[in-house]
């Protein structure tokens, strides 16, 4: 399906892909150099971003074919504090290191009332997830630790694995950083059961973060948002689509001045985007 979108951008990849000759037939003569990179084909999705007043990047990976669509590459390539995309590896973590054994466990609210009422009660992992709630991650954060926490990300190649900050919420305020690629790969590692980890927590956790599904595709991820500076936000959404044999793994995020008016722009972005390449339909 995705194929036959990529056709009609053919000519505007030309120039692409004649350098992307020209790095092979450069690379072969390279000593010690044994893998050619991945073709990148950009698209134009500026007009959808415009639509939010946002400026943001798209990147998405197309497993059957080995190809990667992108828009904006040099912001895909910057880092960016993950924000509630890193709940995944949280919730990863808390089933590996015996915080919480099954989705059944149960999070005692301790009465503080948060400004989002759907935290201000009891939680599962999966009730945690889906409702982004902070207060369940940061009490997983303190009984983990920090040491166990550069171990996973290590382990997990996670961005740039830097958690220097708050150690219960480094990944909302702190040095780490991800990039839209990064993302990508994680998700892929994930995905293929190759994050070291076992496959019981990895299902788990696949269950928990299905978004939306269809007779003919599952949409699975997570959303984030954090401040940056001075009313800056980063907004993502990162995940996978599930179609027949095919498997489509994405990321997004753009920058705003104001996270409510936009935080449900991230769904409103990437799925605009994925009905555009021909993945899903959408009507905003």
């Amino acid at each position: 399906m995705l194929i036959k979108v990529i056709q009609k951008f053919n000519v505007r990849m030309m120039k692409l892909k004649n350098t992307i000759l020209v790095l092979f037939v450069l690379l072969l003569f390279m000593p010690g150099i044994v893998s050619f990179p991945q073709e990148i084909k950009t698209f134009d999705f500026k007009n959808i971003f415009d639509k939010y007043g946002v400026n943001g990047c798209f990147v998405l990976y197309d497993k059957s074919n080995d190809f990667y669509i992108c828009y904006n590459e040099a912001r895909c390539d910057s880092g960016f504090l993950p924000a509630s995309t890193f709940k995944i590896p949280n919730a990863i973590i808390a089933l590996e290191e015996g915080l919480v054994s099954d989705t059944s466990d149960i999070f005692c609210w301790d009465g503080r009332e948060w400004p989002q009422e759907s935290w201000n009660h009891n939680q599962t992992l999966g009730t945690a997830i889906q409702n982004s709630c902070i207060w369940v991650f940061f009490n997983i954060a303190k009984k983990t630790g920090i040491e166990k926490y550069h171990q996973y990300l290590q382990l997990f190649g996670y961005g740039n694995q830097d958690i220097e900050g708050p150690y219960d919420r480094f990944w909302l305020t702190g040095n780490l950083r991800i990039s839209a690629f990064q993302q990508v790969e994680f998700l892929r590692k994930f995905y293929d059961y190759n994050l070291g980890v076992s496959h019981a927590s990895i299902d788990t956790v696949k269950d928990i973060i299905i978004l939306k599904k269809s007779g003919e595709y599952t949409i699975s991820g997570k959303t984030g948002g954090t401040e940056i500076n001075n009313n800056n936000y980063i907004m993502w959404l990162v995940g996978y689509i599930e179609m027949d044999s095919d498997v489509y793994f994405f990321a997004t995020n753009f920058t705003s001045d104001d996270y409510e008016k936009t935080s449900h722009a991230r769904y409103d972005i990437t799925y605009s985007i994925l009905s555009e390449l021909g993945l899903i339909e959408w009507r905003n």
